[in-house]
């Protein structure tokens, strides 16, 4: 089976879940051919895998310029796939307008619980969390959770009598809530100190909080990092607390390498967490299991995430798209 799915995004050029997607179908399905339409300068370009199609356009990728249509059509109907998979709105909504011309049945991908009214004219969508097939207004959806090849790192162990290493990972945005975050910890005698990792447009005023509460010996803003992993394994704890999520590559990553992870009742969270490893930003003491029984909480947490992670690898994830992929094309 010939696939391409098609993103319209230069990316970030890591945490693009699609194109960790579209590497593992390339080298793991000899029975699939993927390709994948992006623009021909995405950041994420050098991270395919060869054996992956790239079909790169070169016209502005506005959903009003009739040029970038025509080069996306003309692209598709030369690779000739059976099934395009469309990832975000924007593709979407390009893909819904062309395709008369190409002529290909597609799926598309909705990555969070964000209003996108053009899911709700799409025939067959994919939701990467409950939270997400809630947000389009139709039951043709189906739902796949992200996953992860992880990697094999070994964690770091606790000094006894040290401050708890804390750990949050993404852009510093209002949706992430680093400041209830850091006000929450703020009520914490005990002693913590705290990484949020990323960079963003909220940078000035999260540094504005840290002072206000004279938290500098705390809480540190370090910018991205390329090695995430390893930061994850070195904390004690991974803390998500956002207003929003869908099916969050970080926390999927902190389930694998993180030794604790608690969030707020968002995305993925509420869906597979017990109550247990979700607080509130209103109810700072929903983290005091996290001081008060760290050791405790640690080990309940490993008991219980050694029978969750399997259906979160990546072979699973691609698996679930090919069993979908194939009755697709047989309708």
């Amino acid at each position: 089976m010939k696939v391409c799915h098609f993103a319209a995004s230069r990316g970030l050029g890591r945490g693009e879940v699609y194109v960790d997607l579209v590497n593992r179908m390339a080298s793991k399905r000899d029975d699939l051919e993927i390709a994948l339409l992006a623009p021909y300068d995405a950041l994420f370009r050098g991270r395919l895998d060869e054996r992956v199609q790239f079909l790169g356009y070169k016209a502005k990728d506005n959903r009003n310029n009739p040029l970038f249509w025509l080069e996306c059509a003309s692209l598709l109907r030369r690779l000739n796939p059976q099934l395009v998979h469309t990832h975000f709105a924007k593709a979407t909504a390009i893909y819904r307008r062309i395709k008369p011309a190409v002529g290909v049945p597609y799926v598309a991908t909705k990555h969070n619980p964000r209003k996108g009214r053009i899911y709700e004219k799409v025939s067959n969508v994919i939701a990467v969390a409950d939270v997400v097939k809630q947000s389009i207004g139709h039951g043709r959806v189906s739902v796949i959770h992200n996953g992860i090849v992880p990697a094999q790192i070994e964690r770091a162990p606790r000094e006894p009598g040290t401050p708890l290493r804390l750990l949050a990972v993404g852009r510093l945005d209002p949706i992430k809530a680093y400041d209830k975050l850091i006000r929450a910890l703020d009520e914490y005698d005990q002693p913590w100190t705290l990484d949020l990792v990323g960079e963003g447009e909220h940078r000035d005023k999260l540094e504005a909080v840290v002072q206000q509460l004279g938290l500098q010996d705390k809480v540190t803003l370090p910018g991205f990092d390329d090695n995430i992993p390893a930061r994850m394994a070195a904390c004690d704890a991974f803390l998500m607390s956002s207003f929003s999520e869908g099916c969050s590559v970080a926390l999927l990553e902190a389930m694998h390498y993180a030794p604790l992870v608690l969030s707020t009742p968002v995305g993925l969270a509420p869906e597979l967490f017990p109550d247990w490893l979700l607080w509130d930003h209103d109810k700072p003491a929903s983290l005091a299991p996290l001081f008060n029984a760290y050791d405790a909480l640690r080990q309940r947490y490993a008991d219980w995430s050694a029978g969750i992670l399997p259906q979160f690898h990546m072979d699973a994830c691609v698996e679930k798209h090919v069993d979908l992929y194939q009755d697709l094309v047989r309708a």
